[in-house]
């Protein structure tokens, strides 16, 4: 969500709109303090404080903000959708909502989560001017409870990835996303504990922030394996570095049980990387099956180690005729043409509002 939100400011930005941030003073999972104000890359950034929890959180001081825009676009579902879409006659701004998967990532109290969406978050939807479903998934399931619903996919910065000079080195496979538990890392360290059993030269590098506390385990697991010394936990990367992993991987890979949209494996297909994720709706959004990348079962270790094992036994001219479709098939997803889409919903809203 913090890349969606800073690429779509870039693109307003550079299309001459002014788009301020508003967000939480402290980072959800250590509680360390963030400053209250900060300017980066042109965009401010305001920083609100808040009682609660990462699970549910109250800033009511935005609030106080909103006199200075012409237009405010939530994302997420949470605390901010609930304000100020139960409050829409007090402020009477116009809102627009992105979905990003509401908060149906975790199997956290399920049933209570699926009571409160089809209560309180069906009201708070009735104060915001338009949904944007970030997923074909998140459209479906938001049209339960709204009609005022557009689909718009998330946007990758297109240009960036797709001109990545590929230098594949042997056979290292790449994941890139946040380690929690929806990623299932430790389903992946399973599978390639039986793709290492084949292939000696295989290596698996897994980058991300250690979202959940999950790294020591995950690295205990990797060790009784007998596969800690083929896996790498590289963390955060910067973006030079992130691009060298994936001009150097020969697949992308993913057993991620839930993803609200698969972003990471779009900028891997971008790159001309061959993508095997597992066979969830939002992979399956992407993905066409053989043809651009690969889908497989990561709850079944030797299916899912079975397809990996067929991609990397493909030729290098069949495996960059797959590359050059996985390049085509991510270009749909280019910033530049998903925030003309959005910029066009809030002309939409603001024209309905001047008529209201």
């Amino acid at each position: 969500m913090e890349t969606y939100v800073a690429s779509l400011c870039r693109q307003l930005q550079l299309r001459g709109h002014r788009s301020d941030v508003a967000t939480l003073d402290y980072l959800f999972k250590s509680g360390d303090p963030l400053p209250p104000h900060e300017h980066l890359e042109g965009i401010d950034v305001i920083r609100l404080p808040s009682s609660g929890n990462a699970r549910y959180f109250f800033a009511p001081r935005l609030l106080e903000l909103l006199p200075r825009y012409d237009l405010i676009h939530i994302h997420g579902v949470d605390f901010f959708v609930d304000m100020l879409g139960t409050l829409k006659k007090v402020h009477d701004k116009p809102l627009v909502l992105s979905t990003h998967g509401g908060f149906f990532h975790t199997q956290w109290f399920p049933s209570f989560k699926r009571a409160y969406f089809n209560t309180a978050t069906r009201l708070s939807l009735k104060g915001v001017d338009r949904v944007i479903a970030s997923s074909p998934k998140d459209e479906e399931l938001f049209s339960r409870i709204t009609d005022n619903i557009t689909l718009v996919e998330n946007g990758i910065d297109y240009d960036l990835f797709s001109g990545i000079d590929r230098k594949v080195r042997g056979e290292d496979l790449v994941f890139v996303g946040r380690i929690s538990r929806n990623k299932r890392i430790d389903r992946l360290l399973n599978v390639f504990a039986i793709i290492r059993g084949r292939r000696p030269r295989a290596r698996l590098v897994i980058v991300g922030p250690d979202w959940e506390g999950l790294g020591e385990d995950l690295e205990m697991q990797a060790e009784s394996l007998g596969v800690r010394g083929s896996v790498t936990f590289a963390g955060n990367l910067s973006q030079d570095d992130l691009l060298k992993t994936l001009a150097g991987a020969r697949l992308f890979v993913s057993a991620s049980e839930y993803e609200a949209f698969g972003i990471s494996a779009v900028e891997a297909m971008a790159a001309g990387v061959i993508v095997v994720v597992n066979r969830i709706q939002a992979f399956q959004d992407i993905v066409d099956d053989g043809n651009n990348g690969f889908l497989a079962d990561f709850s079944d270790s030797s299916a899912a180690a079975e397809a990996i094992g067929s991609a990397l036994e493909m030729g290098e001219a069949e495996a960059a005729r797959m590359g050059l479709r996985a390049r085509k098939a991510a270009s749909r997803y280019d910033w530049r043409d998903v925030a003309e889409k959005i910029i066009a919903i809030y002309q939409q809203v603001l024209t309905a509002g001047d008529n209201g």
